[in-house]
């Protein structure tokens, strides 16, 4: 009791003070050292009886509950958690203020955890297995510098490695010498770290791939526009006279007119949109758990049968992208990914809003390959597929109706009479859009050199009804807001235009930086509509508005589409005027405080810390180590009601090692045969015959087996797992606690 007492005290002592460390709580390792002590006492103490368990779990909760009583009760329990919550995000304001009360509560779980990881008839794998896990933690948080408070947990480890194969261990021996080994092990590792530079190197590529598969919670850069110099008035400011960015940004693969997603943004302030879905989760692209999310946000799944078949309009392409400059992390992507393939060492994980992105900023030499169809609102064909995918129902389609629909309370009745005269000839809903897109690019000018936007104006009434001028942003979003007046889901989207050469090549520079609309229609899913009047967005040439109009189901002859209302003395067939700012009560002015637009999370801002991997991953080998112990024969046997539930379990334990060790019994064999045939393999050291015999006269005999045939059963497991390697160990521990019964049953 005496060796296991002090096992158990340095065990709990190496995590009590690690845990207070990495939570920076140092002041209170003396507290922390006292309590691991009583509660290590405590335990040995009432372990030496039969009702031990009970007793010890009732004293450990009365103690927790006095030790909360005392310090101001329940309230105190939840600021405990508030703080470590907070302290745990990044926020260490709080937890100071509740420090003593913590390293209380961390004090008693670390005791009472590790007497009972540390019974010898847990075996060594489950405080091993914690200790691997708290060492891999601190390397993946590095936080190695933290390791050398871990040294008593290590020394304990390996004095219960040194007792665990002796019937008498003296501890007074093996405990000095397992202390000696830890610290040595410790020194001699350099306190600069591996010296060895590839070693080094491939630790910390590891290292980061470990971080960015499964701990990716760091704020990222976020792609806009506003970066290639189309938000000349500010990020809170949409319009004014731009001069694109020239420099080439990549290189794109593509057998035709590709529009690269960039940032995807639903909300519409009156003077710039908002992303307020992309930030909410992450999704590890790869992850089959996500499968689900990853099909709604791509619309994998429409159109659904036969409709999503078409290897005409639904074909898909293959668009490769190399970046030639430093990027933000966003990947440029189709929005119908059917495939993502990253190169290099491209991690992509996907939001909300339906944005790819990596793990860190793109870099000069990145690639990555995606496989999508190619759509674009207006080809021939594409309205009769939409409107025959609306039969087929969706059940995605009440909530995007209400998400993308909505518009600020300022926007006056005179735009929303536009949308309605716009689409009133119209019948379906992509006749709607379509309408839109060719009333739009064919009365409005495309023009790089506008005037400024005027700050108290919505910017949308301001092109709309004063400008009529304007280039992609002003296009798109105001044929975003006129698809929502016209009852459309639809969302504005900035990204790239990747404009192929004869070759399949396009050359993409800050100059094909673009916006456009996606609108959702039920049954088929987002589609891709570009209002912009131009061939060559880069251009400030107006070209033919003609050649961009999409074919509608509905013919022009057809569909009326209204003029615009001429300014004063201007003539009837004059469709842009020039621009004249609106003074009048129609446009509505907007609050003094521009809206800010939502960004990554902030490094100073809560976020999730791979500390709450540690409490997690700490929980779950607790857990494991309940269910490994709670299925132990030992253990097992003691709560056996009688004595052939008693020789039972220790049967079961042999026969689960010989599984093991793949000496199963052969159906045609009986009990007493298949033990002579394991004796004569002379393979283990042990009698089977004997063993074989009870067996046989258990099951035949309907004889009960005897007290001295049960302490036969017992030796015989003991002494055949002893002499078993730490990996058939490991496999016969892991065997008992995850295998149902009835598939290991020694009986069938």
């Amino acid at each position: 009791m005496l060796t296991h007492g002090l096992i158990a005290f340095l065990y709990g002592l190496g995590l009590a003070l690690t845990l207070l460390e990495v939570l920076e709580l140092s002041a209170y390792r003396v507290t922390a050292g006292g309590i691991v002590l009583a509660v290590t006492v405590l335990c040995a103490v009432f372990s030496r009886r039969k009702w031990a368990a009970l007793a010890l779990t009732a004293a450990v909760v009365l103690g927790a509950v006095g030790c909360l009583t005392v310090f101001g009760g329940s309230a105190t329990a939840v600021d405990i958690l508030r703080a470590m919550t907070l302290q745990l995000s990044g926020l260490t304001i709080a937890l100071p203020m509740v420090g003593r009360e913590t390293a209380v509560l961390l004090a008693l779980v670390c005791g009472f955890s590790a007497f009972v990881l540390t019974l010898r008839r847990s075996g060594l794998y489950l405080p091993l297995v914690v200790l691997l896990l708290a060492t891999l933690l601190l390397w993946l948080g590095d936080r190695a510098q933290s390791l050398v408070w871990l040294l008593p947990s290590i020394a304990a480890t390996l004095a219960l490695a040194m007792t665990s194969a002796q019937e008498s261990p003296a501890l007074r021996r093996v405990l000095p010498l397992a202390v000696g080994l830890a610290v040595i092990a410790y020194l001699v590792v350099p306190a600069t770290g591996v010296t060895v530079p590839p070693l080094k190197e491939a630790a910390d590529q590891l290292r980061q791939r470990i971080l960015d598969y499964f701990f990716f919670t760091e704020p990222r850069s976020v792609f806009s526009l506003a970066d290639k110099g189309y938000y000349p008035q500010g990020p809170n400011q949409l319009g004014g006279p731009i001069q694109p960015d020239d420099q080439p940004v990549m290189v794109v693969s593509t057998p035709k007119r590709t529009y690269l997603r960039g940032t995807v943004k639903d909300e519409y302030t009156g003077r710039v949109w908002l992303d307020t879905k992309g930030g909410q989760r992450r999704y590890q692209w790869i992850y089959p758990q996500w499968h689900s999310q990853r099909e709604t946000l791509f619309n994998m799944g429409l159109p659904q049968g036969a409709l999503g078949a078409d290897e005409g309009l639904m074909k898909t392409e293959q668009v490769s992208v190399r970046m030639v400059s430093p990027s933000a992390s966003t990947l440029f992507v189709p929005q119908r990914v059917r495939e993502l393939r990253p190169g290099g060492d491209l991690v992509p994980y996907f939001g909300s809003s339906s944005e790819i992105f990596a793990t860190r900023d793109l870099q000069p030499g990145d690639t990555y390959t995606v496989i999508a169809p190619l759509m674009l609102g207006g080809e021939p064909g594409l309205g009769t597929l939409v409107t025959a995918c609306s039969a087929n129902g969706d059940s995605q389609f009440p909530a995007i109706l209400a998400d993308f629909t909505q518009l600020p309370g300022h926007l006056q009745q005179e735009l929303y009479d536009l949308a309605l005269d716009i689409t009133a000839r119209a019948q379906t809903p992509y006749d709607k859009a379509c309408a839109i897109q060719i009333y739009l690019s064919r009365y409005y000018n495309y023009a790089l050199d506008v005037e400024i936007q005027p700050a108290n104006i919505d910017f949308v009434s301001y092109f709309l009804l004063s400008s009529r001028e304007g280039y992609c942003t002003y296009f798109a979003t105001a044929m975003t807001v006129l698809c929502r007046m016209a009852g459309l889901p639809a969302r504005y989207v900035e990204g790239y235009l990747a404009e192929p050469d004869a070759g399949g090549v396009a050359h993409v520079t800050g100059e094909d930086g673009h916006a456009w609309t996606e609108v959702y229609f039920e049954g088929f899913g987002w589609l891709t509509f570009d209002a912009t009047p131009m061939q060559n967005h880069g251009s400030a040439e107006e070209p033919d508005a003609s050649e961009n109009d999409p074919e509608p189901t509905v013919t022009p002859e057809e569909q009326t589409l209204p003029t615009p209302p001429p300014e004063e003395d201007q003539p009837d067939d004059e469709p842009t005027p020039s621009p004249t700012p609106r003074t009048d009560d129609a446009a509505t002015p907007e609050p003094e405080t521009p809206p800010q637009p939502p960004q990554e999370p902030d490094p100073e801002a809560p976020r999730l810390s791979w500390l709450w991997w540690l409490l997690l991953l700490l929980a779950a080998a607790g857990a494991a180590a309940v269910r490994i112990l709670m299925t132990q024969p030992a253990r097992l046997a003691v709560k056996a009601p009688d004595e052939l539930a008693r020789w039972s379990v220790w049967m079961q334990a042999i026969h689960d090692v010989l599984r093991v060790l793949k000496l199963p019994r052969q159906p045609s064999e009986s009990p007493a045969a298949y033990m002579r045939r394991l004796d004569s393999l002379r393979r283990l050291n042990v009698a089977f015959t004997p063993l074989g015999e009870c067996e046989s006269l258990v099951f035949y005999g309907r004889l009960d087996p005897t007290p001295e045939e049960t302490r036969m059963a017992a030796k015989a497991y003991a002494q055949l797992f002893a002499t078993l390697p730490w990996s058939a160990k490991a496999r016969t521990v892991i065997l008992r606690a995850a295998t149902p019964m009835k598939k290991r049953d020694f009986t069938r």
